[in-house]
């Protein structure tokens, strides 16, 4: 029963093998040699019917084992291996992911502190225009009371003139009549001194 026991066994060993083969879970190197085990193994069965079950699992448990130790070795470190590439590529991602982070903190605060420079020059240039539009009102201002203050100056300057010139008139008639009486007045001595010894002789 025991021998009867361990045939079966082996072949759920081999049917499990043929399995793994089919799935694609080998190399191609394991895979041919899995499968070169296990159609020895049913064929060996075969031929050896007669022969005692225990003598044929130990003749082909050995080759099987020592494969499946390969296996386990290989998958070990292949297990190893993507743990350790996961790892990396892991860690590469969390780097890839605090760089991309850290682009978008200092993008955004970059964009803030443009805005509120933008914010800043735009309230500047507002205020510009502001002081510029009252610059401009005042010198206007400054251009009409330059204008007006002209306009008086000249007036003033026609009118001086004007009065210079009458007072200059005004002088000349004065002048004029003071000469016509001492004229007449120094005409009127003359005769009175000369009647006065006229009535003294007689």
């Amino acid at each position: 029963a025991a021998s009867m026991l361990q045939l079966k066994n082996a072949k759920n060993v081999a049917q499990a093998l043929a399995v793994m083969v089919d799935a694609s879970m080998l190399s191609t190197a394991d895979a041919s040699k899995l499968t070169a085990l296990v159609q020895s193994s049913s064929e060996d069965s075969d031929a050896d019917a007669g022969a005692p079950a225990a003598a044929v699992y130990e003749g082909h448990s050995g080759g099987i084992i020592d494969t499946l130790k390969d296996l386990l070795e290989k998958a070990e470190t292949q297990l190893s291996d993507a743990r350790n590439t996961e790892t990396k590529d892991l860690h590469a991602f969390e780097m890839l992911q605090q760089s991309l982070k850290d682009e978008i903190k200092f993008g955004s605060k970059e964009m803030s502190e443009a805005k509120a420079s933008m914010a800043a020059a735009g309230e500047k240039k507002a205020a510009a225009e502001g002081d510029l539009e009252i610059t401009s009102k005042d010198l206007k201002g400054d251009d009409t009371a330059l204008a007006d203050l002209h306009h008086d100056c000249m007036t003033k300057a026609e009118d001086f003139e004007a009065e210079a010139k009458s007072r200059g008139e005004e002088l000349a008639a004065l002048a004029k009549a003071k000469e016509v009486i001492q004229e007449a007045t120094g005409g009127a001595a003359s005769l009175s001194y000369g009647l006065s010894q006229v009535s003294l002789l007689q």
